[in-house]
């Protein structure tokens, strides 16, 4: 069990938060962004947000691929 491994710690237990203007600076057109979605998660919000403190959000296009 993970927990009980003492050189693991709880890096390997908590995920770390997500930061989309971290993620945002990392991309580039080489290296996009994919989002893996789990029910219930919708990082709209987020990127409206990031968009919003860019000065993007009249151009931010949103497209679904699925479901959503």
């Amino acid at each position: 069990m993970i927990k009980k491994e003492k050189e693991l710690g709880p890096n390997y237990i908590i995920p770390p938060s997500f930061d989309m203007e971290k993620t945002f600076a990392d991309s580039s057109n080489k290296a996009p962004i994919i989002i893996v979605l789990s029910a219930g998660a919708d990082p709209m919000s987020e990127l409206m947000k990031l968009a919003k403190s860019m000065k993007m959000d009249k151009t931010l296009k949103s497209v679904s691929l699925g479901q959503g």
